[in-house]
């Protein structure tokens, strides 16, 4: 199996994933395909075939992608492993990752205000507890629609942010920041039609009174996403990419429970097409 990197969305770089169980290589996701280092779950492996039954894999898609049942909760409920638990539910963050890298997403328009902010999404906490590396995220939120994306990022200065900038949001957006130094050449980022950008400096005001500027909704979804996180207690670092992508997934494709599920089903479908 391949060393473990970290993840950032890559430009025209082939990554192959590796069943958990034959090690296997299981697909291979073409250009601007994200490096995923989440352990995979291979449909075809015979182990895994005799383990879970089509039946218990129903109930297990059913209530885990229309309800988001923790895995904990889960095991209680049906008749597995918790190991097979865990690999379904790392099978169906796969799915996810999958759509999100196939469909990347696009917030945003002329006109339109688009909410950016970086936050910290794992560090300790008042500094007590084992050293855990800082993992820096980066997102943005359409005011108007409420869709928006997150992205793991090394670092946060301006050519990192600039280059996300231009991967999620449409041009001619206006940006709503806070007054961080590397947003300061926002409007000189070449696309066109140009960005337009609008500052709220925090220690004024939370909406400058003048322009209207805020990152009130950017916020929240940072609030949303870390809640999902606390929830679970943390997560394992190597699986933190593709939770962020089924937080992503939900809000795109998730909106209801049974939204949820029939999309997870029909992509699937798309990624393992029927012979």
């Amino acid at each position: 199996m391949p060393a473990r990197e970290s993840s950032t969305l890559v430009e025209n770089v082939c990554y192959k994933k590796y069943c958990i169980i034959n090690q296997l290589p299981l697909s291979l996701i073409a250009e601007n395909a994200h490096k995923r280092n989440s352990e995979s779950v291979c449909p075809t492996s015979t182990k895994l075939k005799r383990k879970v039954t089509v039946m218990s894999s129903g109930r297990l898609a059913k209530s885990t992608i229309r309800r988001g049942i923790e895995i904990d909760s889960f095991i209680q409920l049906i008749e597995e492993s918790k190991k097979t638990v865990i690999q379904w539910y790392a099978y169906f963050r796969d799915v996810c990752s999958h759509k999100l890298v196939e469909v990347p997403i696009l917030i945003g328009g002329v006109g339109q205000h688009v909410e950016i902010d970086e936050s910290l999404i794992s560090k300790r906490k008042n500094n007590v507890g084992r050293v855990v590396q800082q993992r820096w995220v980066f997102g943005g939120v359409d005011r108007a629609t409420g869709r928006g994306f997150l992205e793991l990022v090394p670092d946060r200065t301006a050519a990192t942010l600039e280059t996300c900038i231009q991967r999620h949001i449409a041009p001619g957006s206006i940006i709503n920041s806070d007054g961080f130094a590397s947003y300061q050449n926002i409007v000189n980022i070449p696309v066109l039609p140009r960005f337009q950008h609008i500052v709220v400096i925090h220690d004024q005001n939370f909406v400058d009174p003048i322009t209207g500027a805020c990152t009130n909704k950017v916020e929240n979804f940072w609030k949303n996403a870390k809640r999902r996180f606390k929830s679970m207690s943390g997560t394992n670092e190597g699986m933190l990419p593709s939770h962020l992508d089924e937080f992503m997934w939900r809000g795109q494709y998730g909106k209801t429970p049974m939204d949820a599920f029939n999309n997870i089903i029909d992509h699937i479908q798309q990624w393992y097409p029927a012979p």
